[in-house]
């Protein structure tokens, strides 16, 4: 081969590293900005009392602790979970969520600042959770979700007869 020939040859394998870098780089971004979606999408079925439907989000052999109580292991066990979870209605809102992807598998963390009503009253609540995602056909589920108590105070002001939130038919 001539000389012309060796360096197309060779700026074509530098381009299909590079192409194949900045494949990884965009699947890692789409997967971090995916697992944010993924986060977000379990307080808004929170926050819109859809707590029932929150195993949706996690993966056949995913398991969840809430605070010290006992591992639940399964979706079906989760859908049970969070059908019977004490706290029915609150508005949690989370900040600071780090993501970390490898492949199809990720971690990440957030906390919790919340707003539950229980036993007919209202609290403020602020945690940590501790996920473990994992992506099963092409979609981010959680593995495991570990939600940490910090805190959880009765509140001075109190919204327990504000939830939950009646909407009128056009917003639904």
């Amino acid at each position: 081969m001539n000389t012309e020939a060796n360096g197309t040859l060779a700026q074509v394998a530098q381009i299909s590293q590079q192409l194949q870098a900045l494949q990884r780089r965009v699947d890692q971004l789409e997967s971090v900005e995916a697992i944010r979606a993924l986060r977000a999408r379990y307080h808004m079925l929170v926050n819109e009392d859809q707590g029932p439907r929150l195993h949706e989000l996690f993966a056949e052999d995913a398991s969840v602790i809430y605070n010290g109580r006992p591992e639940v292991f399964g979706r079906e066990a989760i859908r049970s979970f969070f059908e019977n979870f004490p706290v029915q209605y609150a508005r949690q809102f989370i900040h600071q969520h780090e993501v970390s992807v490898d492949g199809d598998t990720g971690t990440g963390q957030s906390y919790l600042d919340g707003r539950p009503v229980h036993g007919g009253k209202s609290f403020y609540v602020v945690g940590r959770f501790d996920d473990t995602y994992v992506r099963t056909d092409g979609r981010w589920l959680f593995k495991k979700v570990v939600l940490t108590v910090h805190y959880m105070v009765e509140a001075a002001e109190h919204w327990e007869a504000l939830l939950p939130v009646k909407k009128s038919a056009e917003a639904a």
